[in-house]
């Protein structure tokens, strides 16, 4: 679950693959380029994940600076006839963004169900109760739980902030938050009563700069893995990942103790909601979001089953949160996600049990997408070389 192919140099479907990453859905993107790579993968000419996507991000309000590629201006009198052109040129879900408001919300994800899609949500102006009354499918990151911040912090109009502004926002005072107050419980429930699903994208907070630990952060190019994706990278993704984490590890290295405590104990509660949630009986989903903020491709899912499995899902939970659930979570239980007769043939060949150490998913000897066995080696072989 969520993913961005985004442009033509930056999507490697056979990263994916050799992760064992069989299917993807990508949350917002060009509807012209995304029909022309699942075109290139189903025909074989690449090697690759089964795509689905929603294409264009759907944004009430004005479109972000260097989003206009994949992310389209809708007023909301015309929402839902923008859902039926999307849902008639193919996409799998509609994704609403960031200044989306509730009763905009609502009708769009009327009319998506009508016409048999799930809604998908970054939420900056709909709070998380809303976006469960509105009929949200699954609302991404951790935004949702914008709503709980204190009196003092919290914002008006939540919308005018940029993505990144708000993503700042939520480390001010998240650090602060009781993961067992009520209020939090009282989200939880507005969620789960709505059969709205949580899609958390651990490892995009896990890349923050500062302090989140060696055991966790993203943030390094020393991680053995990753030094070895990188000779085998295109040169241009190999630098911008490199140039990326020097920069997170420069701004760590001058961040202040208590602006690294701060994170910490943000960090912490991040994870703890995730946990609340799940543990009151709430659905997670695993996504990772990349390729933002040099989130690897394929390999970052690895990462965020980890994140998922100390925010205290058993292993087997966070595997099916990453197969099972998203495939329901899309209608397509009977294509894939589990092994079963008629589903697709869609599976890992590890050297070690993942169930009895969520790391041996990295362990991957072969993978089989739609009945065809490829080797890591073979398909990280296959990246083009420019």
């Amino acid at each position: 679950m969520h993913v961005h192919v985004y442009t033509p140099d930056r999507w490697h479907p056979e990263l994916f693959l050799a992760a064992g990453v069989t299917t993807v859905l990508d949350l917002g993107g060009q509807l012209r380029d995304l029909t022309a790579y699942r075109g290139a993968v189903t025909s074989g000419a690449r090697p690759g994940p089964r795509i689905l996507f929603t294409g264009p991000m759907l944004e009430e309000g004005e479109v972000y600076p260097g989003f206009a590629g994949f992310c389209r201006h809708v007023e909301a009198d015309r929402i839902e006839a923008e859902v039926d052109g999307l849902a008639d040129a193919g996409v799998d879900g509609i994704k609403l963004y960031v200044t989306t408001r509730p009763e905009t919300a609502r009708r769009a994800c009327a009319r998506a169900h009508a016409r048999g899609l799930p809604v998908f949500m970054h939420q900056h102006a709909t709070w998380g109760a809303e976006a469960a009354t509105a009929g949200v499918d699954s609302v991404e990151h951790l935004n949702v739980f914008g709503q709980l911040a204190p009196e003092g912090l919290r914002m008006a109009e939540p919308g005018k902030l940029t993505p990144f502004e708000y993503g700042g926002w939520l480390w001010r005072w998240f650090g602060d938050l009781d993961p067992r107050a009520d209020h939090v419980r009282r989200l939880y429930d507005a969620l789960i009563g709505a059969a709205t699903a949580l899609d958390p994208t651990l490892v995009l907070y896990a890349s923050r700069p500062g302090a989140l630990g060696d055991d966790v952060g993203d943030t390094s190019v020393d991680d053995p893995e990753r030094t070895r994706l990188l000779p085998l990278l295109p040169p241009s993704v190999a630098k911008e990942l490199v140039g990326r984490w020097a920069e997170r590890r420069a701004a760590a290295r001058g961040a202040s103790e208590a602006t690294r405590g701060r994170t910490r104990r943000a960090w912490e509660n991040m994870l703890e909601v995730v946990g609340g949630f799940h543990r009151a009986g709430g659905l997670v989903l695993a996504g990772t979001d990349c390729p933002n903020v040099a989130i690897v491709s394929g390999y970052s899912l690895h990462r965020e089953l980890e994140l998922l499995v100390r925010a205290g899902l058993s292993p087997m939970e966070a595997l099916m949160a990453a197969t099972r659930r998203p495939a329901e979570r899309l209608g397509r239980r009977d294509l894939f996600g589990t092994i079963a007769p008629g589903c697709s043939a869609d599976l890992l060949v590890l050297a070690a049990d993942p169930i009895a150490d969520i790391r041996n998913v990295r362990r991957i000897e072969r993978v089989i997408a739609r009945g065809v066995a490829h080797t890591p080696a073979e398909l990280l072989s296959a990246l083009p070389k420019s």
